[in-house]
């Protein structure tokens, strides 16, 4: 089972690229099949093969011998990876399935804001009532503590925007509001502090050299769901840590 969860990630990789490259360029994400950029070649079925495809091509285009990212690759099997994590960690099946949707969408939404520094409300928006919807059918949240994570979350991230004047972009706001109708107030809150943190010490090393000033946009989103990644899998384990070692 654990295999076919893997297999699942790759399939669901191999479509989040398409999601990735096509949704901010207000392309379809179903017509025209898969092609290279380059040259139009329509991908046959064997080149569509996740990871090996990239493999028994050596990373070029069958057709006009263009390099292929290797991030194509890397997200397919990134998200069989997460896949399996949810897999683990996850045992009912409706959590399991909201579990899967949710990190998916936290992968497209981090490529797509580190791309083109957006996060499309198509995905914010339509993630947040996929959200609420799940949470009529899970057993480990109600929908009211799933309305508060949407206010928590949202609501928290909209106040430090007003107060910083624009310091936070519409779609972190959202975004966060997302995460809420999927986590609860308390994960969704937690895991702002946690991207916060985890964002600053990516940077510190720029801030220290000058060469990433206050006034200097940087994407917040991809840390933003790094922590709610993260507090998805681990919260329990996390909150234990916190309050052994300050309490």
């Amino acid at each position: 089972m654990t295999f076919l969860i893997f297999i699942l990630g790759l399939i669901i990789g191999s479509f989040l690229n398409v999601v990735i490259y096509r949704l901010p360029e207000g392309k379809s994400i179903v017509y025209p099949p898969s092609h290279c950029p380059d040259c139009g070649h329509k991908l046959s079925p064997l080149e569509l093969i996740p990871v090996f495809s990239y493999i028994f091509l050596r990373g070029k285009c069958k057709s006009c011998r263009t390099d292929i990212s290797i991030r194509y690759p890397i997200i397919e099997l990134l998200t069989g990876i997460i896949f399996i994590i949810n897999y683990i960690y996850l045992s009912d099946l409706i959590i399991l399935a909201a579990g899967l949707v949710f990190s998916s969408l936290m992968i497209v939404l981090t490529m797509i804001d580190f791309d083109h520094q957006i996060l499309p409300d198509k995905l914010t928006l339509g993630g947040l009532i996929l959200g609420l919807l799940f949470s009529f059918f899970r057993s480990d949240i109600t929908v009211i503590y799933s309305l508060a994570g949407i206010i928590a979350a949202g609501g928290l991230l909209f106040l430090i925007a007003y107060l910083s004047k624009g310091g936070m972009g519409g779609g972190d706001i959202k975004m966060m509001a997302m995460v809420g109708s999927f986590t609860g107030p308390i994960v969704a809150v937690s895991s702002i502090f946690l991207g916060a943190v985890i964002a600053l010490i990516a940077h510190l090393p720029r801030i220290i050299s000058g060469k990433t000033g206050m006034k200097t946009k940087l994407p917040f989103g991809p840390f933003l769901a790094l922590g709610s990644l993260i507090l998805w899998f681990w919260s329990e384990e996390l909150f234990d840590l916190y309050i052994n070692f300050f309490i």
